[in-house]
């Protein structure tokens, strides 16, 4: 029965994590859809300022989630949180589909598109450190960096399918259609989200928890305090993916074709091929991960992902066979530093602070930096794309040294 349990728990974990993320993820190839029907009230770099901003905040607000979520995953169980905080994606969605746009609701249209934005980032903020922490507590002892990989994949997956959801639109709808209603359709799609959220809560019950030993759960500042180290540089190793992500998968795309480099279809095709890349090296390089460590892979990966945006920048050629080949190999690397970072932070913390510390940590860095990436990515090429290096520079030297600050427990029993 305990077996069956943590199969369970294994698959839920890792298709609710999909889910998700193709709902948070949509906004990333609709965003220059939504800047036009939600954010069209200026001149062209207030618009990219204001559209980007749409992004971003529901990064500002992921540690509200966490706030929420983690104490919740640490007191009554991993798999309520996870299952909360799926419901309380679906219904921000939904709404966001059906919203008017704002020459049908003025002013009124973008504020409460942004509200909802907000919503999904609390959603996020509890969402996505239950399942990576349930996903490693399950595995196996030899298993975790491969176990814990799948949060990280599914992550991909659902801004794959976000991506493919604009791709199958254009096999059925002319753009202007997309632009002007077509593209509410794959919101609407969150609606599979809500029995999915309640079949999750009724099955809490089924899975035993061990509740011997268990130390009260300490508040979010107590797990700063205590456990200053390991949080600091959670943060650190987790600002460059926040900085790294979204610059491939929001600023670039929308970048390059609101220059002109890139088509919507085009920069849609790049995103969908580097996130193919980056799931295939997450699983196979999480799995190596247990064999060879972690640390490899998360280094690799800070290295090789600000040569790409180094190249791709200062290149005078960015035609769409040479931004394909860019995304795809920025993708590799990416794909490396995902392997196995659940694994390392979860491999971090004991139990009883678990969900607590790695939410904590995971979303202040995402708030801090992935929130204000794309907006310093979007002021700096409007100086000099020389300038586009900086920030994925800044967070990688400094990853790196927070990586080899920290202890690898690969293999080893995890902190009770």
């Amino acid at each position: 029965m305990i077996e069956v349990n943590k199969k369970y728990g294994t698959i839920l974990g890792a298709v609710g994590n999909v889910l998700v993320w193709y709902n948070f993820g949509l906004l990333m190839p609709f965003l220059v859809v939504i800047s036009k029907n939600f954010f069209s009230m200026g001149d062209q770099y207030f618009n990219s300022v204001v559209s980007l901003l749409a992004v971003s905040v529901g990064l500002f607000f992921r540690p509200v989630g966490s706030a929420i979520f983690g104490p919740m995953g640490d007191k009554v169980g991993r798999q309520l949180a996870l299952s909360l905080s799926i419901l309380l994606m679906a219904v921000p969605t939904i709404c966001m589909g059906l919203l008017p746009n704002s020459s049908q609701w003025g002013i009124y249209a973008p504020i409460t598109f942004i509200f909802l934005r907000c919503l999904q980032g609390i959603s996020m903020g509890g969402e996505y450190t239950a399942a990576m922490v349930h996903l490693v507590e399950l595995a196996p002892q030899n298993r975790r960096g491969f176990y814990g990989c799948f949060s990280d994949a599914g992550c991909q997956i659902g801004v794959l399918l976000a991506g493919q959801a604009l791709v199958i639109l254009y096999l059925f709808f002319t753009e202007e259609e997309i632009y002007s209603f077509a593209w509410r359709y794959p919101f609407l799609l969150a609606i599979l989200l809500v029995p999915f959220a309640f079949i999750s809560i009724q099955k809490e019950n089924t899975i035993q928890k061990d509740t011997s030993n268990q130390e009260p759960t300490p508040s979010m500042i107590d797990s700063l305090i205590k456990y200053k180290k390991e949080v600091t540089c959670t943060i650190a190793i987790t600002s460059f993916s926040a900085i790294g992500f979204y610059t491939l998968l929001t600023f670039l795309p929308y970048y390059f074709v609101r220059e002109g480099f890139l088509t919507l279809q085009e920069a849609t095709k790049c995103s969908m091929y580097a996130n193919l890349v980056i799931t295939a090296v997450i699983f196979c390089c999480g799995y190596l991960s247990d064999i060879f460590k972690r640390k490899p892979f998360l280094i690799a990966g800070m290295i090789g992902v600000p040569l790409s945006v180094y190249y791709m920048f200062l290149s005078n050629g960015k035609s769409f066979t040479f931004l394909m080949i860019m995304n795809v190999v920025y993708g590799v690397f990416l794909g490396m530093y995902y392997s196995c970072r659940a694994a390392f932070f979860s491999e971090a913390f004991p139990k009883h602070v678990r969900c607590t510390a790695v939410s904590l940590s995971l979303s202040l860095a995402q708030a801090i930096f992935g929130g204000s990436s794309t907006l310093i990515m979007n002021y700096l090429t409007a100086i000099s794309e020389k300038l586009a290096i900086l920030p994925i520079t800044v967070v990688a030297v400094g990853g790196i040294v927070a990586v080899l600050v920290m202890q690898d427990r690969t293999g080893k029993k995890l902190i009770d």
